[in-house]
């Protein structure tokens, strides 16, 4: 049940990913300053999912060796 609550999280974390990415490629006025940038928000977004990925990748390794121990 724990395992199934870990993915589930990580599952919500890469679709809010997504989310953000989609919503990134928006058209939005013209920021003043670049760390407030459209590209700032498409790269947070994609650095999210590719952690989330990565996350629901170790927890995967992790169930895989507990169930081999």
């Amino acid at each position: 049940m724990k395992t199934l609550l870990r993915a589930f999280i990580v599952v919500i974390i890469i679709i809010g990913g997504v989310l953000i990415i989609v919503v990134g490629k928006k058209p939005f006025p013209e920021p003043e300053c670049l760390v407030c940038g459209i590209n700032l928000v498409r790269t947070l977004g994609i650095a999210e999912v590719i952690l989330g990925l990565g996350a629901l990748a170790i927890q995967a390794n992790l169930t895989e060796k507990q169930r081999n121990f």
